[in-house]
């Protein structure tokens, strides 16, 4: 034990440890505890060294490891008690403390007085004695061994039961409780509720039933497995509650009680009983579910092969032309098509966005004209087949460029007019004005189509935007759908700030009316657009004028792509942009190719995710995890026809900086690689 500076001097020490009481004395300093005195009779009590005690106190750790005396869950109440005796100095303790002595086999309880006095600047004082400790013939006998038996019995039963168990006054104040119930409410001891109600212990969110059920019990009455809800440590657990009178004599003196807690029970129930309710649900949706699954796909076949159509048709006309500019027309269509139906595969695999609402708008300054040229594609040859006529109106139109969504506002448009050509009789005419209006830093866009077909009833209009409703028509004159066109439209048009309204009369026709709240463009042309028309006419636009790609020119790439097509589209596309790929057809080439490669000789890697041997994101790991410090810094691109955001954020985990999607769109890859290979 290191040196200390007592605080009694060492004759006064000599004379108080021949006191002849179980004693020792304590002084608290904020970094340490001294054992100032120890009495004889103490230590011939506990047979043990005075030096034992002393370093036992001083914290010494591989003293208080061997320390057999006192029980070890008992070294740190004490340790607790203690360390909050600064606040508690006037108050007189009486403290159970479990002890052993040499020649005890078995750990006793034994009473403890302690109290403390603030010395200001030199500590606190801690008397400690022990009350009727001497056991070696001093301790009182009991009356009889049966009474003595029943005590220890009574005991043992207290300590070891795993029911919480405890015992109040007439007042409902609490007399004592076990072990168990300690631990329960993980309590160090009984003083913090001895002598309080449950109310003051603010155990229940409402006291009042515990309160009646404790007044009918020390009126008589016993209970028995009662249920209530009790708050332990911030947490509110089930508990089964039995409670009993405790007589002396004729007289009731207090009760006894005892709980269990029966929280895992309950919510065991309840989650069977919730479980047997869905399953029931379930059940009784199944033929439902399977039916609409059914209707969707035979509808959804409809959907895809319109946008398919166009494509078709276009690529049969576009190789027989004779005329580049002919052809090249055909091209740009096609891929408007294309962009189209990659749209509408986005919705239905994306279909937990359409019915929560949350699109991402990617906007950007964009001609009406190539909007509205796009639709035009698209439905001409439907209109065309059916010999109904498109009549378009664009009076009303002051700016021809906005910012916004190109491909959610032509989804729009192309939805309203596919609507409008389906139920529209041969000799009828679909209408498509356009006009807009400004709005502050905004500008209303809005579109009215039109037709004088077969129109719907009152009914049906009340429901119109809903998922997978439709009118029943006549399949074989009206064709059928997916149902989803209408409700996708009302969700884009109010993420844009706007909304859908429909007007219609059967037999008559219909008009369905969008605004849109769109963007101002920076700097746009001063042009409008002409009158009437009765076909696409000045709405033709090719706007092939792109965005500046040329500080990609004489990048060297490297791309790892298992799909001889797609490898092959890629490598076209970034050769045109003055790009230098090297390919390969696995991740494991891949990273063999980096770790090859002379440092700094790529300016980027694209990976696709899905690829036999070894796919992108392990590639990525490894990549990232190289002894090379450039191919740990190394932009990285996930390339992946999946789009879900599982798998993006998947790909961000593991190394890499962005994500594009297939079908490869050049302008979008371009745009990629000059943001991630020189960020802002």
């Amino acid at each position: 034990m290191g040196e200390q500076t007592r605080f009694f001097s060492d004759e006064t020490r000599r004379e108080m440890e021949k006191i002849p009481e179980q004693m020792l004395i304590l002084r608290l300093q904020p970094d340490r505890i001294y054992c100032e005195a120890v009495t004889d009779r103490l230590l011939d009590f506990l047979q043990v060294g005075r030096e034992s005690v002393e370093a036992f106190f001083a914290g010494e750790e591989d003293v208080r490891e061997a320390c057999g005396w006192m029980h070890p869950d008992d070294r740190k109440r004490i340790d607790h008690l203690l360390a909050g005796m600064k606040n508690f100095t006037d108050q007189k303790y009486v403290y159970r403390v479990r002890l052993r002595r040499t020649k005890d086999t078995d750990y006793r309880w034994y009473p403890a007085v302690i109290f403390g006095r603030d010395l200001g600047k030199q500590g606190i004082l801690v008397y400690c004695s022990l009350a009727d400790a001497d056991t070696s013939g001093e301790r009182r006998r009991e009356k009889s061994s049966a009474e003595k038996m029943r005590k220890l019995l009574v005991n043992k039963v207290l300590e070891t039961t795993q029911d919480c168990i405890f015992w109040k006054d007439t007042d409902r104040r609490f007399v004592g409780v076990n072990r168990a119930f300690l631990e329960f409410y993980g309590f160090p001891s009984d003083e913090v509720l001895i002598g309080k109600t449950d109310e003051e212990m603010g155990w229940h969110r409402d006291p009042e039933p515990f309160r009646r059920d404790e007044e009918r019990v020390l009126r008589g009455e016993s209970t028995l497995l009662v249920h209530g809800k009790c708050r332990i440590r911030g947490e509110e657990r089930d508990i089964l509650a039995t409670k009993a009178p405790i007589y002396d004599g004729d007289a009731i003196i207090g009760l006894v009680g005892s709980f269990i807690d029966v929280t895992e029970d309950y919510n065991q129930r309840k989650q069977i009983e919730r479980l047997g309710d869905e399953l029931k649900d379930a059940l009784q949706a199944e033929k439902k579910t399977n039916e609409n699954l059914n209707m969707f796909m035979s509808r959804m076949s409809h959907e895809m092969r319109t946008p398919m159509n166009a494509v078709i048709g276009l690529s049969s006309l576009g190789m027989k032309a004779k005329d580049v500019d002919e052809a090249v027309d055909c091209l740009h269509k096609i891929n408007m098509s294309g962009q189209y139906l990659l749209g509408i595969i986005n919705d239905v695999l994306d279909i937990g966005k359409i019915d929560s609402g949350k699109f991402r708008l990617s906007e950007k300054q964009t001609r009406l004209a190539d909007i509205n040229t796009a639709a035009d594609t698209i439905i001409r040859p439907i209109a065309d087949r059916k010999r109904v006529r498109l009549a378009y109106d664009f009076s009303g139109v002051q700016l021809p460029e906005v910012i916004c969504d190109r491909m959610r506002v032509q989804q729009i448009l192309i939805n309203l007019m596919n609507n409008a050509v389906k139920f529209t009789d041969e000799g009828g005419t679909v209408r498509v004005e356009v006009s807009d209006q400004a709005a502050g830093e905004k500008v209303k866009l809005k579109i009215v189509v039109s037709d004088n077909g077969c129109g719907m009833s009152p009914d049906f209009l009340k429901k119109i935007f809903q998922p997978f409703i439709q009118e029943n028509r006549d399949p074989a004159k009206y064709g059928s759908g997916t149902g989803l066109g209408l409700s996708i439209s009302k969700t884009l048009a109010e993420q844009m700030g706007g909304g859908i309204t429909v007007s219609s009369e059967e037999g008559v026709g219909s008009v369905f009316t969008v605004t849109l709240m769109l963007g101002l463009p920076k700097e746009g042309p001063e042009e409008k657009y002409g009158g009437a028309k009765e076909g696409p006419g000045a709405l033709s636009g090719d706007g092939r004028g792109g965005p500046d790609f040329s500080a990609l020119k004489g990048k060297r790439i490297l791309l790892a792509e298992d799909n001889e097509i797609n490898r092959e589209i890629a490598l076209r596309m970034m050769s045109r942009a003055g790009i230098q790929t090297d390919c390969a057809g696995n991740g494991r080439e891949a990273v063999e190719m980096a770790e090859k490669s002379s440092p700094g000789s790529y300016a980027a890697v694209i990976l696709d995710l899905m690829m036999p041997t070894m796919g992108g994101y392990e590639a990525a790991e490894k990549i990232r995890s190289s002894d090379r410090e450039d191919l740990r810094k190394i932009p990285i691109i996930a390339m992946s026809a999946d789009i879900f955001e599982e798998s993006v954020n998947r790909a961000i985990s593991c190394g890499m900086n962005s994500f594009i999607t297939k079908p490869l769109d050049a302008d979008k890859l371009f745009a990629t690689l000059l943001e991630t290979i020189n960020p802002a």
